[in-house]
């Protein structure tokens, strides 16, 4: 069960001890994260977003004390107008020299089975009673500008897990739709808000969480040459880890590498402990744990919208506990390029937990690449930002590298 997220569908097995045969038990149904779009650019990439769902309307929510399911969740709505019911804003700050947006996606993530969920005492045992029915247009929402006011915004459903049985108790869904052209027509630094995103209130089994992530990529003149790439889709982390194999690049010849990864997740728990990510070292042939000061090793996903070492505060509301929600930026620790060495064409990421169980919806990785390998993916491009000599090499080789548990 090792690759079991890889897959398009996950099988739970087991060995007949009769036949020795195997018995489907339960089908689990799921979209896993897949590569969406590649770049090779001269420019950088950034994410803001802000959860949807917290203990108050418009108030910042900083106690970490409590499992999210002991919330009682209501929508956040900083807006004040009439046409939302939720809503929650982020600010955008790219530099002077940003030349062009080139590509904008927005993310809408929640658990939604049902409009509220209420405990209630059944046979002596508390539990989760579920009202109003969930609305099927979760997929349109509010979309505002720092200069403009609310677009509607018609989202592709990537996943919804309310008609399927393993899903059901929390109904997770995903929504995508790219708005490259909203921020071209309105290129202006400032806060972006999204409103209208649906969850459930109230409580639920695990606890209720939601949220949203706008990922730019934009070109920028004294940039170095970077490879991104961004994943979407919706993988259970429940015990069996998520692995990511990015390629199809080639990092510079010389110097140091410098690399990022971010992820967008909900149902991660602040309280609850044993979920990792880890990144696989070449050099020493086995996975390292990643850990800052907010996020420990083994409570990595923690309910917060970090970037580096430091929470993103530039937020309305700017809660330090996102209930649920997950947001993170990271640069790579790559001091003697450790992790990420010269003319390397390939890196392994690993997800996991043991407790905390949650869903990832979206990453992204990042890295310097050579000025070769820039050019040789831009062949088409007649705008090149840069010029130099291009090497003779090979195209990027695409490789695997086995898991060490």
């Amino acid at each position: 069960m090792k690759n079991l997220l890889k897959c398009s569908f996950a099988v739970l097995i087991v060995f007949s001890t009769n036949a020795q045969k195997l018995e489907t038990l339960e089908l689990i149904q799921e979209r896993p994260l897949s590569t969406q779009k590649e770049f090779y650019i001269q420019g950088d990439a950034i994410a803001i977003g802000n959860n949807i769902l917290s203990e108050h309307a418009n108030e910042d929510y900083n106690e970490i004390g409590l499992i999210n399911d002991r919330v009682e969740m209501k929508y956040v709505d900083i807006d004040n107008e009439k046409d939302t019911f939720s809503s929650s804003a982020a600010a955008l700050q790219l530099p002077q020299n940003a030349n062009k947006i080139k590509f904008a996606a927005l993310y809408w993530s929640a658990t939604y089975g049902f409009k509220k969920g209420q405990y209630k005492v059944v046979n002596s045992k508390m539990v989760v009673k579920g009202k109003g029915e969930r609305d099927t247009t979760f997929n349109h929402i509010k979309f505002k500008t720092p200069n403009q006011g609310y677009t509607d915004v018609k989202g592709e459903v990537l996943f919804d897990g309310h008609d399927k049985k393993f899903f059901a108790g929390n109904s997770p869904y995903v929504c995508y739709a790219e708005v490259t052209s909203i921020l071209q027509n309105n290129n202006t630094n400032g806060y972006f808000t999204v409103a209208n995103v649906r969850a459930t209130e109230g409580v639920i089994t695990g606890g209720s969480s939601a949220g949203w992530v706008l990922y730019v990529v934009y070109e920028q003149a004294d940039a170095t040459p970077k490879y991104i790439r961004t994943h979407h889709g919706l993988s259970l982390l429940n015990k069996e880890p998520l692995d990511l194999n990015f390629n199809n690049f080639k990092t510079k010849e010389l110097g140091e590498i410098a690399a990022s990864i971010t992820m967008a997740a909900i149902e991660g728990d602040a309280k609850l402990k044993t979920d990792k990510c880890a990144i696989f070292s070449e050099k020493e042939n086995r996975f390292i744990n990643m850990r800052s000061d907010l996020r420990p090793e083994s409570n990595f996903f923690n309910s917060k919208i970090t970037n580096n070492e430091e929470y993103v505060t530039e937020r309305l509301p700017k809660s330090e506990n996102t209930l649920g929600f997950d947001l993170v930026t990271f640069n790579i620790p790559n001091a003697n390029n450790a992790l990420l060495g010269n003319n390397q064409k390939q890196l392994d990421f690993k997800v996991y937990t043991k407790a905390d169980r949650f869903y990832m919806f979206f990453t992204a990785f990042k890295t310097d690449i050579s000025e070769s390998c820039y050019i040789e993916n831009n062949l088409e491009n007649n705008d090149l930002l840069v010029t130099v000599d291009v090497l003779k090499e090979a195209k990027p080789v695409v490789g695997n590298i086995e898991d060490e548990e």
